[in-house]
């Protein structure tokens, strides 16, 4: 056999056991079955066994599933993924540049809604701003969803605030932990950053083409993981939870979080989310400074309004924001 036949040999196999995973196989059974040669089943096992999967022999030469890598691979994410439209296509990589970079190629060849593209290691991840993202290999999730929502350029922000919701919901999902929106795109435990969403369309006036929403979420991080000017203000799942947890598993619970938030927002606007919005928000009644551009302002947050955007009184009266740098005040709650 080629490389490419013992692959999709493997392919078949883990397909089979995952259906059974209490049963028994044996392998000249599953030769006869696939018209192969035990010893080619014998084979396909160790390339899963170099894959990450675990498997129990007996005495007979049966053997059973024992479990799956904690990597983030197309066919392990797709296992059971309770989703009708979220993950429909799912390009899992070793490392990429950016997921957001090659989910806006793959959308301008007309990749469906619902496409997701997840890598275990970014090697240009970026955030708002043109800013670098710390993307280091098997500790985080990196994922970029491609949208096709029928709604105007200028309620695409919106998107940023609901899968802030759904990160949110995801990582609260797993004990009592101290979790925060920051507005618009950052999700925080206790205080630190967690996550952070990257929003970017291609539309054109008065029409979205498509969305790509980015994620990039800290998971099982100890703080030496961390760059040194980072661990003051950063943080991870795993340091809030004080456990380890499945990635693969987190991200399909946010992928089912994800596709509930986005269909409500395609029916009924920020309206279905925002009072999670609020709830989850950093910054109500908080004394901030925002920065927009090369212009800088102080105020109290009021609101988040129906649109998405951060209400603030200000010395010039009340004022509504899209988009903005938040700095808190060390007096706000």
């Amino acid at each position: 056999m080629t490389k490419d036949q013992f692959e999709a040999l493997a392919e078949k196999i883990i397909e089979k056991i995952r259906a059974r995973p209490k049963h028994r196989f044996d392998p000249v059974k599953l030769a006869k079955g696939y018209k192969v040669t035990r010893e080619d089943i014998i084979s396909g096992l160790g390339l899963l066994q170099q894959w990450g999967y675990k498997f129990k022999a007996d005495q007979n030469g049966f053997f059973s599933f024992l479990s799956a890598p904690d990597k983030l691979l197309a066919r392990e994410i797709a296992h059971r993924l309770k989703t009708k439209i979220i993950g429909c296509k799912i390009h899992s990589w070793q490392s990429v540049q950016s997921t957001n970079t090659l989910a806006g190629q793959l959308a301008a060849i007309g990749a469906p809604e619902g496409t997701v593209v997840v890598a275990e290691q970014q090697t240009r991840g970026r955030g708002r701003f043109g800013r670098t993202w710390h993307s280091p290999a098997g500790l985080s999730v990196y994922c970029s969803i491609i949208l096709r929502p029928k709604i105007p350029p200028t309620l695409a922000p919106g998107i940023s605030l609901i899968t802030a919701v759904a990160v949110a919901d995801t990582i609260a999902s797993y004990g009592d932990i101290d979790v925060k929106i920051k507005w618009p795109n950052d999700i925080l435990i206790s205080g630190k950053k967690t996550a952070g969403i990257l929003t970017e369309l291609s539309a054109e006036i008065g029409r979205t083409n498509f969305v790509i929403v980015g994620v990039g979420i800290n998971i099982n991080h100890k703080i030496s993981d961390f760059p040194e000017p980072l661990r003051k203000s950063a943080t991870a799942v795993r340091i809030g939870l004080k456990r380890e947890i499945r990635r693969v598993d987190f991200l399909k619970n946010f992928m089912a979080k994800f596709e509930k938030e986005y269909l409500g927002f395609k029916k009924r606007g920020l309206a279905a989310s925002r009072k999670r919005i609020l709830k989850y928000s950093s910054l109500i009644n908080s004394s901030i400074t925002l920065k927009i551009g090369r212009k800088t302002l102080s105020g109290n947050v009021l609101d988040i309004d129906g649109s998405g955007r951060l209400v603030v009184e200000t010395a010039e009266g009340i004022r509504q924001f899209s988009a903005g740098e938040v700095t808190m005040h060390e007096s706000g709650s």
